[in-house]
């Protein structure tokens, strides 16, 4: 079973790498218009999501725990450790959570409308997004922060995987 997650993972790369790609040469305009850019970032940053959760499901099942589908590596280690078990490159996934900002607001990102937006478009207000983001995501939509967390991605996921050869 390791093997599908793994292929996920490494599929969900690629077709983030394909959103940055196709944004940045515009071969998303001629379909999409004005809701290109918003389509191929945020397609990019699903992707990104997806591939960082099969990672994790990855290291779950190489280490024998194939029901774990963790959101995240704290939930990870918490399942894992009530187990007993002890995974270094968990562990150290959720250090980074904590500590690298990117990698939290991209986990964090739930792709619905902010809550003060919909309150206001609710209100009748004049001043709010049409088609409304969660809180802090323009920070992460940008094609340089999605190159930045695809690279540090595909570098971190190949490092994993190649500790796991050593066991």
């Amino acid at each position: 079973m390791a093997a599908s997650v793994r292929a996920h993972a490494n599929l969900n790369l690629f077709l983030a790498e394909k959103a940055i790609a196709g944004f940045k040469s515009g071969a998303f305009e001629a379909f999409w218009g004005e809701h290109a850019e918003m389509l191929a970032l945020d397609t990019a940053l699903f992707r990104l999501q997806l591939a960082y959760r099969c990672h994790l499901a990855d290291l779950c099942e190489q280490r024998q725990l194939t029901s774990l589908r963790p959101h995240n590596a704290a939930q990870a280690s918490e399942a894992i450790a009530k187990q007993k078990e002890v995974v270094p490159e968990i562990q150290e996934l959720a250090e980074r959570e904590q500590n690298l900002p990117w990698l939290g607001f991209l986990l964090a990102e739930d792709f619905l409308p902010a809550a003060e937006a919909v309150k206001a478009s609710a209100s009748g207000s004049e001043n709010f997004e049409l088609i409304a983001r969660s809180d802090g995501g323009d920070r992460i939509r940008s094609p340089q922060m999605l190159d930045l967390m695809l690279t540090e991605l595909k570098e971190l996921i190949v490092r994993h995987r190649e500790t796991q050869q050593e066991y």
